[in-house]
């Protein structure tokens, strides 16, 4: 099951679990946001087309990070007139975890693990905590042995 929806001026493939960069939202990360402008949703041989967006269905998701782009170089220039120029652009995007699509109320596809944020490890401090109770293991050792 699958959802072809259109944001940002461009047509893009959902479905329920996968992960999509699209043009910037204005919600925040980890908001909850719902996409109506479905144009298509696929099930198997069963498939619904909208004229120009199918009614009543909905493409549920959470936004998981936003970002930049690789960046395009654009570059001009005009041949025997000594005019050039360069320009770089970097294009926003929100990455956004489908949860859902469904339709007229009714859940038609559904993510079977729900997105988690990874909790970041602070592993460089807990390897240095782990020298030092070693450190000091050795120095109480050599103490004892010296008396």
């Amino acid at each position: 099951m699958y959802a072809v929806i259109e944001t940002g001026g461009k047509q893009v493939k959902a479905k329920a679990g996968q992960y999509i960069d699209i043009e910037r939202l204005a919600q925040k990360k980890d908001e909850k946001i719902s996409l109506k402008n479905v144009l298509m949703l696929v099930s198997g041989s069963d498939s619904k087309i909208g004229n120009p967006y199918v009614k009543g269905a909905l493409v549920n998701g959470q936004i998981v990070e936003e970002g930049k782009d690789d960046k395009v170089i654009v570059y001009k220039m005009r041949p025997k007139k000594g005019t050039r120029k360069k320009q770089g652009h970097r294009q926003w995007y929100s990455r956004v975890f489908i949860e859902s699509i469904e339709l007229d109320g009714k859940v038609l596809s559904k993510a079977e693990n729900s997105y988690k944020p990874r909790v970041k490890k602070n592993i460089a401090v807990k390897a240095t905590t782990e020298k030092v109770k070693v450190k000091k293991e050795i120095k109480n050792q050599k103490r004892k042995s010296s008396k």
